[in-house]
């Protein structure tokens, strides 16, 4: 992903959780990260997996967790959109995921997927997704 700057939230960063710092913070946040963390859907690689951390300065307040080609060639898999409840009731979670929307149409990526557990809430739906799949 891009650098993700926005006026409306001037000290929200996000960058790919790659160290170990960046994984203790994981921990802090969930109280499972090794689901998020280690999930590879069979059939993919590590390589295509991209663990997106989304920060409010240096604190770790949410996660995306993003497999690309799965489970079809320019598809993007969003296995958890995860942020912390303070930063949900604002236009936040909006403009991160266009964001990451437009980040994967620039890589090729043509159709977005929900797991099926993210797919019950119902803010997708406003995103334009319908049976848990959106063309870009």
């Amino acid at each position: 992903m891009k650098d993700f700057t926005h006026p409306k939230f001037p000290t929200i960063h996000i960058k790919l959780l790659t160290t170990d710092a960046h994984l203790s913070q994981l921990n802090d946040l969930l109280n499972n990260s090794d689901a998020v963390s280690e999930f590879i859907p069979e059939g993919t690689s590590s390589d295509n997996k991209y663990l997106y951390g989304i920060f409010d300065d240096a604190k770790l307040v949410g996660v995306i967790d993003l497999i690309e080609d799965y489970p079809t060639k320019q598809a993007a898999y969003i296995h958890r959109f995860i942020l912390e409840e303070d930063y949900v009731g604002n236009d936040l979670p909006s403009i991160l995921y266009l964001s990451l929307e437009k980040t994967a149409q620039e890589t090729g990526i043509k159709e977005m997927i929900l797991d099926e557990e993210l797919a019950k809430e119902n803010t997708w739906t406003d995103f334009g997704f319908v049976n848990n799949k959106k063309e870009i």
